[in-house]
């Protein structure tokens, strides 16, 4: 069966509606259908754009599939990877991901293989002769090494490690849960019952605090109760920033609880009021504005597009 484009919600989806509305346009319309060869040139360079990563973001996804296949690993009753191949194997796969999208390697499977924004637009910090690009991948190798570590070593995190698979409810799960009759995806990275009953969701964290994440965390909070019968009261939520070994603890209770459902609602209000199906039209990307040109712009996917190159 077709995929069929449709309303969702997501905290990520719903800062990008704020941020700017054109990507938010080009994420969720402009690039739909885009994956099929043949398509509408427009919207498969959109996607082509979309489909892109960054640095950051890059490191980030492997520190998460590392932490993931070492729970993969427990689970499973398999020996645990040494600390340095634990590190070695993260590092490794940071300096591949560089050379696919270096060496446009990603054509074969843009959907699957990575292309680095940085690399898209010639970006001065990936420039080799001048040793930029050594010093860039750098401090990325440094971010990961130093995210893995944390996770190994905080004795914050000796109840997660030491957690019991039984009690486990999620790693890294794509899930969803229905509120206003509209999917609301919530994607914990780990999460268990602890020995008195309550919930605890752990979210890694490899940038700076942001004031979007405890109310990532809320969402979860309500994914908890709407699949796992949580009570509001016994949901604790841990944003975990490795690269600084900070824990941030979240309790958002019944009332915390109602709270984000009512920033869910709003959101949502706003978002409906221009959706449109995108699988029948192409909607009018004026009324997704342009923001003023600034930081958001210099690293965005889609400036080639709204001419920020």
């Amino acid at each position: 069966m077709a995929i069929q484009h449709e309303l969702s919600w997501s905290a990520s989806r719903a800062g990008t509606f704020v941020a700017c509305p054109r990507k938010y346009y080009l994420d969720y319309y402009g690039s739909w259908l885009g994956w099929q060869q043949g398509g509408d040139p427009a919207r498969r360079q959109a996607w082509l754009l979309k489909k892109m990563t960054r640095m950051p973001m890059l490191a980030g996804q492997i520190v998460h599939e590392a932490i993931e296949a070492w729970f993969i690993a427990k689970r499973e009753g398999r020996p645990q990877p040494s600390r340095q191949e634990f590190l070695d194997t993260a590092v490794g796969a940071l300096r591949e991901h560089y050379q696919v999208s270096k060496q446009g390697k990603w054509r074969r499977r843009p959907a699957k293989m990575c292309h680095l924004a940085e690399h898209h637009y010639q970006e001065e910090r990936i420039d080799e002769a001048s040793g930029a690009a050594a010093t860039y991948g750098t401090r990325y190798k440094e971010r990961i090494i130093a995210s893995l570590e944390s996770f190994l070593d905080m004795p914050e995190l000796a109840p997660v490690r030491e957690a019991d698979p039984s009690t486990w409810l999620a790693c890294e799960d794509m899930t969803t849960f229905d509120f206003e009759g509209t999917k609301v995806f919530a994607v914990p990275d780990f999460a268990y019952r602890a020995e008195d009953g309550s919930v605890h969701i752990w979210d890694w964290k490899t940038g700076s605090p942001r004031k979007a994440d405890e109310f990532q965390l809320q969402v979860y909070a309500g994914y908890a109760r709407d699949k796992w019968g949580a009570d509001p009261d016994k949901v604790i939520g841990f944003d975990v920033y490795l690269t600084t070994r900070e824990v941030v603890r979240v309790e958002p209770g019944a009332a915390g609880l109602d709270g984000a459902f009512v920033r869910i609602s709003e959101s949502l209000a706003e978002m409906k009021s221009l959706h449109f199906n995108a699988d029948f039209e192409d909607g009018d990307p004026q009324a997704f504005p342009l923001i003023e040109p600034g930081f958001e712009c210099s690293s965005c996917n889609y400036r080639e597009l709204c001419d920020r190159v």
